[in-house]
């Protein structure tokens, strides 16, 4: 045997072994820790947001009322019926048997999302040798920096019972399945994957709407270039069967499966109590003890992270009161209470939106197209943190395809300084967000930080491909593609480190 294929073997061997090890550190932290969180007998340490969702799914089919049931600590539940509705038979359960078996199955969903992040690559590669053979240079420093960016928000998430990685997993995996496919059927499976997470928690609703975006520009471009290649013949079924396959997917977890779940009659009735009642904290969380504090140093969405760096400031300046009273209900007025501070956020979340579509536009005008969409959709996870006027820490696992994907754009296009800095920007953040709560989460550090993250990224890909000679992706001046670029024959299939 030769010392590729030893080496392959022992590649896969190590990973297992790192799988198994990972899996027997997280079980013991999950027995010890996360499963204590869903006792009762001390409503105080009860500390897990799962029981939210599972009340509200048994009430769902027992005639209470699922949006004004609450869990031990008072909370209520604030998303679409479908969500509830699947954590339903968990409520057979005592809470901590709730919550041990719901962190084993988020467990298999991590899993997925490192797979899913793999395959994404893979597909980006097999389409692009310079794309490959950048993969296999940075993969370790980029693997790393996508790994430790999202290593707390995840074992932030598998702790209080969230569904973060569920949500992760399924945009990642429609994603591929759009870039990937080939036929009609890829296409449509990934729209009604997409939906999935929309469905369940609305704010994933911005990358799925902004793939699409994406997927119909890439069919105008190539209208305009006229269609003359294989690849780009088969644009308008890609974008037809994908829109479709999205509708279908929002017809079916939105009305179809909870009208047969519990009546077409009820289940309309438990939305438009949702669309009435919980989509009024669309522009501002708000501070309601049944939902939570929005203006809570955890929530680092680009208007709460403002307003908390505001109010600081004011009261550095012996201004205003202490900003750290929004942490309680019923605080007094704050300086960013203003009219005027509460229009420019909602200018600068708008102005994001915007930006967002113009650098769609513009990736969609070059060559290597399976690239250019996947960090389109990366970036649009990232802008969702920023829109969303509710962004807790654990949500910013979202941050990790991103890492992955522009960091690597920016080495195809010559950029490989930039590509190194934009790969190093954010896991500090995340990490200081972390450990440094009550002062980072105060000046709102992760949110602005990731903020500008996404400011830069957009302005450096945009410009790049402006003052680009040529529409396609060029290798650096750096990355000697003879000397790093794997065999492009066979299956190529690369690892994020």
């Amino acid at each position: 045997m030769d010392a590729k294929k030893w080496k392959r073997i022992l590649w896969k061997n190590s990973e297992k072994r790192w799988l198994i090890g990972l899996l027997i550190a997280a079980s013991i932290w999950g027995f010890v820790d996360v499963r204590r969180r869903g006792h009762l007998h001390i409503p105080a340490e009860h500390r897990t947001d799962l029981t939210v969702y599972t009340e509200a799914g048994a009430a769902f089919f027992d005639g209470r009322a699922p949006y004004d049931v609450a869990n031990a600590r008072g909370w209520t539940y604030l998303y679409p019926p479908l969500l509830a509705m699947l954590m339903a038979p968990l409520h057979r359960f005592a809470e901590p048997n709730q919550v041990t078996v719901w962190f084993f199955i988020s467990l298999v969903f991590c899993w997925g999302c490192w797979r899913e992040c793999r395959r994404l690559i893979d597909v980006v590669c097999q389409s692009d040798p310079v794309a490959a053979a950048a993969w296999m240079r940075w993969r370790a420093w980029f693997g790393t920096a996508a790994v430790v960016t999202a290593l707390l928000p995840t074992l932030n998430c598998l702790q209080r019972g969230q569904v973060g990685i569920v949500k992760l997993y399924f945009l990642l995996l429609g994603a591929r399945l759009l870039l990937a496919g080939r036929s009609w059927l890829p296409w449509t499976i990934g729209g009604i994957v997409l939906a999935l997470p929309a469905v369940l928690k609305v704010v994933p609703a911005m990358p799925v709407a902004f793939l699409m975006v994406l997927l119909l520009a890439d069919l105008l471009a190539g209208l305009r270039r006229g269609l003359a290649d294989s690849e780009a013949a088969l644009l308008p079924r890609r974008f037809a069967f994908s829109a479709v396959g999205v509708i279908a997917g929002v017809l079916l977890f939105a009305l179809l499966i909870p009208g047969a779940l519990v009546g077409w009659r009820a289940n309309l009735g438990y939305l438009n109590t949702w669309g009435h009642f919980m989509l009024t904290k669309a522009d501002n969380g708000g501070m309601d003890p049944r939902s939570g504090n929005s203006h809570s140093a955890r929530n680092q969405s680009l208007q709460n992270a403002a307003y908390r760096l505001g109010n600081f400031a004011t009261y550095m300046m012996s201004a205003g009161p202490d900003d750290r009273l929004v942490e309680n209900f019923a605080p007094p007025p704050m300086a960013m209470d203003d009219h005027t501070a509460t229009r420019l956020l909602f200018l600068s979340r708008a102005g994001m939106i915007l930006a967002l579509l113009a650098l769609g536009a513009t990736l969609v005008r070059g060559d290597g197209r399976r690239l250019n969409l996947a960090v389109g959709f990366s970036l649009s996870c990232v802008a969702m943190l920023t829109v969303s006027p509710v962004a807790r820490g654990h949500y910013f696992l979202m941050l990790a395809p991103a890492i992955l994907l522009v960091p690597l754009w920016l080495v195809c296009h010559g950029r490989p300084r930039a590509a190194g800095i934009m790969a190093s920007v954010l896991p500090p953040l995340c990490v200081l967000h972390y450990c440094l709560m009550p002062v980072a989460g105060r000046i709102g550090l992760l949110g602005l930080g990731t903020t500008a993250w996404l400011m830069a990224a957009m302005v450096i890909i945009a410009r790049t491909q402006a003052n680009s000679a040529a529409n396609s992706c060029s290798p650096s001046p750096e990355l000697p593609l003879a000397s790093v670029a794997p065999p492009l024959c066979g299956n190529f299939t690369p690892n994020i480190g």
